[in-house]
């Protein structure tokens, strides 16, 4: 087998048993369901955002990776917006309507798959072949494909809050003691958890002024110890709060969201990268960006559907059932295809 190959299905099979353990954990009676919070704390705050600076730190400074901060808000938005009709055909109550919104608007790009599948996928052997003929060592390809899909979801996250947190908050239910929007946008910022947000900005920050980076990060493989604590910590508290019970009521947004997750935003961002190689705003996006963007357009909808929906008091149940669906489907179909794929590329 493949040593990247080897090296993801060894993290899948890492991220399972986590979950695993934080449902028996919760089952048992050994630790409150609530401690979930904590466990996220910790794993946002700390390990990913260490992460995050580490990764974009060995970004090459290129004006081309403006275009991510244009692709991914589009993919954000048009999609979550998209849905919102469509789901009220469906005759869904509020709130279930604004769980498909987010289910919809948001994608697992971050540490726990779909960075870490750039990490370990890309570039293609082809592809590999075109870059490296120059002297290029795979492994700054490697990492900058890494740095692709970070930048990509630190773009998501601040697109979420603009794009849909107006929108989840008209559609949940708030008592009078709940902040008002402009206090939830505000305090999205102000906030602990947005470490991992600062924390990229100065990776990007150190990679634009060109600050050596440091070869105790390669040399101690410190990005991959941070790949499986954030994995251990995100999907533990996941475990926690997973109710297997929830999973079957939902059959018809299942299958909304797979198709809108799946056939729909790939081709929606396929149709943006073909746009942006023609047009001469800035540079064309090099080919590297091109197959983690595209890449990571298959990716199943992210956790914070599920945080989200318990933030803005929509039906955190069925998104705890939508994210567990989407993410199992995303394994069983798509990304057999992916990687079948990448190796004609």
């Amino acid at each position: 087998m493949d040593p990247k190959a080897l090296e993801f299905l060894l993290l899948c099979v890492f991220s399972v048993l986590a979950i695993a353990a934080g449902y028996l954990s919760r089952e048992r009676g050994w630790l409150r369901e609530e401690t979930s919070r904590h466990v996220h704390w910790v794993t946002i705050v700390i390990l990913w955002s260490a992460g995050a600076v580490f990764s974009l730190w060995n970004l090459a400074p290129e004006p081309a990776n403006l275009w991510v901060l244009v692709v991914v808000p589009l993919c954000v938005a048009l999609p979550a917006y998209g849905v919102l009709p469509i789901a009220r055909a469906m005759k869904l109550p509020r709130q279930r309507v604004g769980v498909l919104a987010l289910a919809a608007g948001t994608s697992n790009s971050g540490f726990t798959l779909g960075a870490f599948l750039c990490y370990t996928l890309l570039p293609s052997p082809g592809l590999l072949e075109r870059l490296t003929r120059d002297g290029t060592e795979p492994r700054t390809l490697t990492y900058n494909a890494l740095a692709y899909g970070v930048l990509t979801v630190m773009t998501m996250s601040a697109a979420v809050v603009f794009l849909l947190f107006p929108l989840a908050y008209k559609l949940g239910d708030h008592g009078k003691g709940d902040r008002t929007l402009g206090q939830l946008i505000l305090g999205s910022f102000l906030d602990w958890k947005a470490m991992m947000f600062y924390c990229s900005a100065a990776g990007i920050t150190l990679a634009y002024l060109r600050v050596p980076y440091p070869q105790v990060i390669h040399d101690w493989h410190l990005l991959k110890i941070l790949f499986y604590l954030g994995a251990a910590g995100a999907y533990f508290g996941v475990g926690m709060r997973l109710h297997l019970s929830e999973l079957r009521p939902h059959v018809r947004s299942h299958a909304l969201i797979a198709l809108i997750k799946f056939v729909a935003l790939p081709v929606l961002t396929g149709g943006l990268l073909f746009a942006a190689t023609r047009t001469g705003i800035v540079a064309p996006p090099p080919p590297l960006m091109v197959q983690s963007l595209l890449l990571l357009a298959f990716m199943p909808s992210a956790i914070q559907t599920v945080m989200l929906s318990n933030l803005f008091h929509l039906d955190a149940r069925m998104a705890s059932s939508v994210w567990v669906v989407n993410s199992l489907v995303f394994f069983l179909i798509p990304l057999p295809l992916i990687i079948l794929a990448l190796r004609w590329l």
